[in-house]
């Protein structure tokens, strides 16, 4: 089956927003007294908010409710957003390059929905996109299939018709246990994760338009 659609993550893969994220979880944990460790990152990297904040206050043994870390976590990267939001080398001549071909591009992403939108907007790619799955669509985040079978679903396509485009070990499982041919285009936190189960690794953006042509013929495996 021919891919006809190109399904982006967001965060690392489409913005560099991953060194934001650290940032904001580093300050939430430093009020109790923590220090975000190099597996914790490597962790949540992929994963919904709210599993982010359990795995935190599991890990560390934060006296305090999951909704209650995750909304400090939430406050402190909301609050980084504004103006250093900016997209991966290579995003807008790749989103070129598929629109020229005729795909359907769409976004599988385990933030919530209004950082997405903000997201977006904020690297000028708010426009183009058939659909916007985010982590509040679905029941189950990555590496669950969920938000990846939603988003088959919100094209109306087979998953078996979608190329994703992942940065994360989470991501590249919900990917392929959705059906998904999956390219890995690890960034800098991203570059030292085992991320063989994808069907082909890059090292950029750039990498997947030179290659888009061949990537469209792969098949899931």
């Amino acid at each position: 089956m021919q891919v006809q659609a190109v399904v982006f993550d967001l965060d690392g893969l489409m913005v560099d927003s991953e060194p934001l994220a650290e940032q904001a979880w580093r300050r939430v944990l430093s009020r109790y007294g923590h220090e975000l460790d190099a597996e914790t990152i490597s962790s949540m990297v992929g994963r919904r908010l709210t599993d982010s904040a359990r795995l935190v206050k599991e890990r560390y043994g934060l006296a305090t409710s999951v909704e209650e870390v995750a909304s400090e976590k939430s406050q402190e990267f909301t609050g980084l957003l504004a103006g250093n939001l900016r997209p991966m080398p290579g995003l807008s001549e790749l989103l070129a390059a598929i629109d020229r071909r005729g795909l359907i591009r769409a976004v599988a992403t385990s933030s919530g929905t209004r950082y997405a939108q903000i997201a977006l907007r904020e690297i000028g790619a708010a426009d183009g996109f058939a659909a916007v799955v985010t982590g509040d669509d679905v029941p189950r985040g990555k590496p669950a299939p969920d938000i990846y079978l939603a988003a088959a679903g919100a094209l109306s396509l087979p998953p078996a018709a979608c190329l994703a485009l992942e940065d994360s070990l989470h991501g590249v499982h919900a990917a392929k246990a959705a059906g998904m041919v999956c390219v890995a285009v690890p960034n800098e936190l991203t570059a030292g994760l085992d991320l063989s189960a994808a069907d082909q690794i890059l090292p950029s953006l750039t990498a997947v338009k030179q290659r888009l042509d061949s990537l469209l013929k792969l098949v899931p495996r």
